[in-house]
């Protein structure tokens, strides 16, 4: 039995308004990418035309104009982008702090404080025939076992603190009261033989820090007397 006119009517209405419905969302769709629509079907394709792809580089577009409006030019942005390092090369090495300069025994006129700390590989004797100076800690930590300073004479008080050294040769050097201190590593008097300029007066006390210390003058033709302090010929 065929349908009734009017059914066939109601349902071609019905889709027809589906088919509104729709256009109306394309229409939307549209507009919604920054195209105006007329929403008519044989304008669509041409709106759509119109859309401009989205593009991974908006952000960057954005912060260009951003940059733009905080007075840099286009010219000036390239210029930047074109000087940027480039990452994909492996980072140069980098210069490290300059080395500290070579101390030379020979011909050094001073010893700076820290000179040879904490050098554990020094052994033995150091001569050095024309150092004036010794600065702090210049010694301490290091095991030298000798140092011969002819013309030291302006000696840091702490100069040979906490060292190693067992003979220690500054004949220039005029030592009064406390202004040297040698106390050795691990808080020991490590030094048994020393020689002084003939103006010294040791410290009073020597004798009971360090009984059997030898101190002689410039030229060893004197030597201290740690218990009268007081030089007497040899």
């Amino acid at each position: 039995m065929a349908r009734p006119k009017q059914a066939i009517i109601n349902d071609l209405m019905g889709e027809l308004d589906k088919f509104g419905s729709i256009i109306t969302q394309i229409r939307d769709a549209i507009q919604s990418k920054g195209v105006s629509s007329e929403g008519k079907l044989f304008k669509f394709a041409e709106e759509i035309n119109r859309i401009e792809p989205a593009s991974t580089y908006g952000y960057i577009l954005d912060a260009v104009k951003g940059a733009n409006a905080k007075g840099y030019s286009d010219s000036e942005l390239v210029g930047i982008i074109n000087n940027l390092a480039n990452k994909n090369q492996p980072p140069q090495p980098q210069p490290g702090p300059n080395p500290a300069p070579t101390f030379d025994a020979a011909t050094a006129t001073e010893i700076p404080a820290g000179q040879f700390q904490g050098r554990r590989d020094l052994e033995g004797e150091l001569i050095c025939p024309h150092v004036i100076k010794v600065g702090a800690n210049a010694f301490t930590g290091c095991e030298y076992s000798v140092a011969n300073l002819p013309q030291a004479s302006d000696i840091n008080k702490d100069a040979f603190k906490g060292s190693y050294i067992t003979l220690l040769e500054i004949p220039k050097f005029v030592w009064k009261d406390s202004n040297l201190d040698l106390m050795g590593a691990y808080n020991l008097f490590r030094i048994n033989t020393i020689i002084v300029a003939d103006e010294s007066t040791p410290p009073s006390d020597l004798g009971f820090i360090k009984p059997g210390i030898m101190v002689y003058n410039h030229d060893r033709s004197k030597k201290w007397d740690v218990y009268n302090n007081e030089w007497k010929p040899v």
